[in-house]
């Protein structure tokens, strides 16, 4: 790995010749890696697992992975998984909005419709009446954000799933470690940067947006 994971979550399961593997997403990084596991290892899908160092269930690594390698299922366990993650981890999430600053802050980066008055909006806020303590509490307290959970999970699919295959600029990497993108041809940067339909239609399908447009009003 890239760098070090303990624990991930299962996406998928496979037995070949006796040889058991598993597809899985790091719960620090976001990691995508398939490992072979030890004979007696029993595991399923979303199961949480350790696979650091001295892992009971962890043979060996086999390879790391891209989200181009994934299948549609698998592709659905991410999804599922990032949300798990994401909740379990509710205050490193909401530290990212408390520690963003007037000097260098990355609100912006967040959704394309977050621009950078947007951001300065959120920090104001920040400054006058403290930190915020929850994704409920920057809802309550930011008119214009639908649900900073949201902004945060869609964020990291993006990174996933977009920003590594971005051939012009240097991509941006919030959340994740992500390994690039095996794809031998790739979008240019200018389309994501003025139009992200593709993106925000694949993740309306996947059910990811519950109406029409971007999260940000």
């Amino acid at each position: 790995m890239k760098k070090d994971e303990d624990y991930g979550l299962v996406l998928s399961t496979k037995e070949n010749d006796d040889i058991k593997s598993a597809r899985i997403i790091g719960t620090k990084y976001f990691q995508l890696v398939e490992f072979d596991l030890n004979p007696d290892a029993n595991v399923n899908v979303q199961d949480k697992i350790f696979i650091g160092k001295g892992s009971e269930i962890i043979k060996q690594e086999r390879s790391q992975l891209s989200y181009d390698d994934l299948n549609k299922t698998e592709e659905f366990e991410v999804e599922k998984a990032i949300h798990s993650i994401v909740i379990a981890n509710e205050p490193y999430y909401v530290e990212f909005f408390n520690k963003q600053s007037k000097e260098g802050s990355q609100l912006h980066l967040l959704d394309d419709s977050l621009s950078r008055k947007l951001g300065s909006k959120i920090l104001a806020e920040k400054e006058l009446n403290g930190d915020f303590e929850s994704f409920e509490d920057i809802d309550s307290r930011i008119r214009f954000i639908d649900s900073s959970m949201e902004l945060v999970v869609n964020r990291i699919l993006h990174e996933m799933i977009v920003e590594h295959t971005i051939k012009k600029g240097r991509p941006v990497y919030l959340f994740t470690v992500v390994k690039s993108s095996n794809k031998k041809e790739v979008p240019e940067y200018d389309e994501f940067v003025t139009d992200d339909t593709r993106f925000i239609e694949m993740i309306k399908e996947k059910g990811l947006l519950e109406k029409e447009g971007k999260r940000i009003k």
